[in-house]
């Protein structure tokens, strides 16, 4: 069953249909919750309202994007509500738009195993500020494009590649640091 059925069969009434959604859309959700909000309860409660704020709101899903692009968008905007409670987290208007090219390359970790390669990357994205994570992860994870990511988070497009591309530096340099036997290129 596609997601448009499943829709509409919730629209109809079949309220239990949620759940398939729900099913779906939860372990990347919570994942893009922890990434922001770095606290799992406030993770776990954020993407409760989020699932809650889409249920109501489904009726009015115009279908122009997927449901998950527009799902996240509202996980997204829920915890950045959460975090403007907490005033930890900068305006994303207020950043500067500079960039840089530096990234490690696949080859770096030939060395390594490749379980190894994503523990170490996942480690060090928790240690990262969330506004650089967040949109790694929705990246490289979620393997969502750059549009995708301008849609759920509201940031204009000039920042999220800022976001990338500070937050690829900034991996760089962790793994540097944890791993200094990697050649990674500067």
């Amino acid at each position: 069953m596609t997601e448009t059925e499943i829709i509409d069969r919730i629209i109809a009434g079949e309220t239990e249909a949620f759940a398939i959604l729900v099913g779906q859309h939860q372990r990347r959700a919570l994942s893009l919750a922890e990434r922001m909000l770095q606290d799992v309860e406030e993770a776990r409660d954020a993407v409760q309202d989020a699932f809650v704020k889409a249920y109501r709101s489904l009726a009015k899903f115009n279908r122009d994007s997927s449901f998950s692009t527009w799902f996240y968008r509202i996980v997204y905007t829920t915890c950045l509500n959460v975090l403007e409670k907490r005033k930890r987290l900068p305006r994303h208007d207020e950043l500067d738009e500079e960039t840089s090219e530096a990234w490690i390359e696949p080859t770096v970790f030939k060395s390594m195993e490749a379980s190894m390669v994503d523990e170490v990357i996942a480690d060090e994205m928790k240690n990262m500020n969330s506004m650089y994570s967040t949109v790694l992860e929705l990246f490289y994870v979620d393997d969502r494009s750059y549009e995708e990511i301008v849609t759920i988070t509201g940031m204009p497009l000039g920042t999220v590649k800022t976001r990338l591309n500070r937050g690829r530096n900034l991996l760089r340099k962790a793994l540097l640091k944890r791993c200094p036997d990697l050649e990674v290129p500067s």
